[in-house]
């Protein structure tokens, strides 16, 4: 998967102010950060947010558009493959995308939490991927009877974007990122176990 660096390359202060923005917007949300604290973030001047993205909502279109990319590459795979392994493929694939880029994925829980053109267009594509993958299930045999194709594919986005909002607590509650591995392997076993036959008694 391609690092912002790689879709960046020989622009530095544009490079530079798309990383500062997704973390600033990331902590913060969009209306409370301004230009003039995301350039000094960025450490470049002011006039280098004009001139490679016109105001703060390009600047904020382009960090859409960026992790769009990051999160329709994580699941490329999934929506090929069938069955709980494929899930716990991507689980550790989305690890490996968090230990390297953690702003990007913060910058989605952000923008899922507020509501804009952006954050639109990503739950949409996070709602495709995962009709995409129930759907290719179901023709492979994998999809138990009776099974809510939509509410399986809305579950699905809650458990992509469940974690991320509880990350920031998980250090206090739990003493352990929800994203280390002992927390990713309890995840996986009782996810397993909650699509394979459920917890509750009926």
């Amino acid at each position: 998967m391609a690092t912002l660096e790689d879709h960046e390359a020989g622009a530095p202060g544009r490079r530079q102010l798309l990383r500062a923005g997704m973390k600033l917007f990331a902590e913060k949300g969009f209306s409370a950060v301004g230009v003039r604290e995301i350039a000094a973030e960025a450490g470049v001047s002011l006039g280098l947010v004009r001139t490679h993205f016109g105001s703060k909502e390009g600047l904020r279109a382009a960090i859409d558009a960026y992790v769009l990319q990051e999160i329709k590459s994580l699941y490329s795979n999934v929506i090929m493959h069938s069955g709980t392994e494929a899930l716990e493929n991507a689980v550790e694939d989305a690890v490996e995308w968090i230990t390297r880029d953690r702003d990007a994925l913060m910058y989605a829980r952000m923008a899922l939490m507020e509501k804009s053109p952006g954050s639109q267009a990503l739950f949409d594509e996070l709602l495709t991927i995962m009709r995409q993958f129930i759907d290719t299930n179901a023709k492979r045999g994998f999809l138990q009877p009776g099974v809510d194709r939509e509410w399986a594919a809305i579950y699905m986005i809650f458990d992509f974007i469940g974690p991320a909002v509880i990350e920031p607590f998980a250090s206090s509650a739990f003493g352990k990122s929800i994203y280390s591995k002992t927390m990713i392997a309890q995840r996986n076993a009782f996810m397993r176990r909650l699509f394979t036959k459920g917890f509750l008694k009926s």
